[in-house]
């Protein structure tokens, strides 16, 4: 079941790199993905999918010619001339918040179903929605879980205070008390981007896959099969950013 989610991810993101009018709009393709409809001013079969991060910004800055563009592509009532969606890696906020971003940076109106982010596919893989799953990153990841339809939702915090001596490398005191009264046998894992302290999250996530989705017992003598599924959804380590450099933190973990 998990392979072929997997698959119907693939032909809908084959769908939106190839959207000839022999085959199928940009209306049509959007329609597909289980997001709300959003209207637009042209009737004709054609748009425009456009990334991002070092596309049309860089940080918090516009790249020079994407305002100007932008300006082209708008009706006077602030309508865009085509369809259009965003396309980022981003995966450590909401849709309405990049949404909110892009609107700001852009002096256009983009609404929240114009927007797909790394974990956007991730609503279509209902075989996992149902079990237990960890989910690590930055941002309200909680939250994003439970709106992509994740009902068991369960965070490195929640493992580190149930096993408070798994976590090796981080010897401030931490709470004894989790949300959850008991941590329940862990099913899969999620990674919605880079956590904050790689180093404590790692080691919690070997614990978790070592043990079969049980931290805290002995690790098993071999990797089980089959393993956790273990979701990225966002594997890029290297990317433009402000800085002139690249992280050499991302270069050392490729």
């Amino acid at each position: 079941m998990f392979l072929s989610e997997l698959g119907r991810v693939d032909a809908y993101l084959s769908g939106l790199c190839a959207c000839p009018q022999s085959r199928k709009t940009t209306k049509d393709v959007v329609s597909i993905w289980p997001l709300p409809a959003y209207s637009y001013s042209s009737k004709r079969g054609a748009g425009l999918l456009l990334d991002v991060d070092g596309v049309l910004v860089r940080g918090r800055s516009v790249l020079p010619a994407a305002r100007r563009a932008f300006k082209k592509l708008q009706l006077p009532n602030k309508d865009f001339l085509f369809p259009l969606v965003f396309v980022t890696n981003a995966g450590s906020c909401l849709r309405e918040q990049r949404a909110n971003q892009l609107s700001e940076l852009l002096h256009a109106q983009v609404k929240p179903s114009q927007v797909v982010l790394s974990y956007s596919p991730l609503s279509m893989m209902r075989s996992l929605h149902q079990k237990v799953i960890m989910v690590t990153g930055q941002g309200p990841i909680t939250e994003i879980a439970r709106r992509l339809g994740f009902e068991r939702v369960v965070t490195i915090d929640d493992v580190r205070k149930h096993c408070p001596l798994l976590d090796a490398v981080d010897h401030n005191p931490r709470p004894a008390q989790s949300s959850l009264q008991t941590l329940p046998q862990i099913e899969g894992v999620l990674l919605f981007g880079e956590p904050t302290h790689w180093e404590s999250h790692l080691q919690l996530l070997i614990d978790v896959i070592l043990t079969n989705g049980s931290p805290g017992s002995a690790h098993l003598p071999m990797c089980p099969n089959p393993q956790l599924p273990i979701i990225i959804c966002n594997p890029d380590l290297l990317w433009k950013s402000p800085a002139r450099a690249p992280g050499t933190l991302f270069i050392f973990y490729q």
